[in-house]
């Protein structure tokens, strides 16, 4: 797996939205593994909101985002939003390393192994890059980079669409 248009940025607006034709519309659909092995297709989450991040582990701000996304599963657990992250991870034993970054970190959403393919379906140039997809499939919100008060920002959002 290779993703080379991917790099750390921070958005000073946490509004900045990412590349054109992505920011609305349907999800592009994907298959992807967990950390537990597990097939996860997007699609099967309809009727419920998702918030979808692509991050790494090795990325600054993404680590930083981290505690937000941990607040909106424990926000929204059992009230239809689903907190899904793609790591982009390079190399060989990403499972082992992303479980213990996981463990290490309590974080307590799902985290999946992504690959160059789903990154370009959704635009992705640098990262975290973060989607709130709403219970029909289709892109509410696309943030790039860092976002201040990303969990207050998305949770109006979530509560205007639940």
């Amino acid at each position: 797996m290779s993703v080379c248009l991917v790099s750390c940025t921070k958005s000073d607006t946490g509004t900045e939205k990412l590349s054109p034709g992505q920011t609305s519309g349907m999800a592009p659909d994907f298959v992807l593994k967990d950390i537990e092995g597990k097939d996860i297709q997007l699609s099967s989450y309809k009727g419920k909101m998702v918030v979808l991040e692509f991050w790494a582990t090795w990325c600054p701000p993404c680590k930083a985002t981290i505690p937000e996304l941990i607040a909106l599963q424990n926000k929204y657990v059992g009230k239809g939003l689903v907190v899904l992250s793609v790591s982009i991870d390079e190399g060989g034993n990403l499972t082992p390393k992303l479980s213990a970054f996981s463990k290490e970190n309590k974080i307590n959403y799902t985290i999946l192994i992504g690959n160059e393919q789903v990154s370009k379906a959704y635009g992705v140039m640098s990262i975290p890059a973060t989607f709130l997809i709403g219970k029909d499939n289709k892109i509410i919100a696309a943030y790039k980079g860092y976002v201040d008060n990303l969990e207050a920002i998305i949770s109006q959002r979530i509560d205007k669409n639940l």
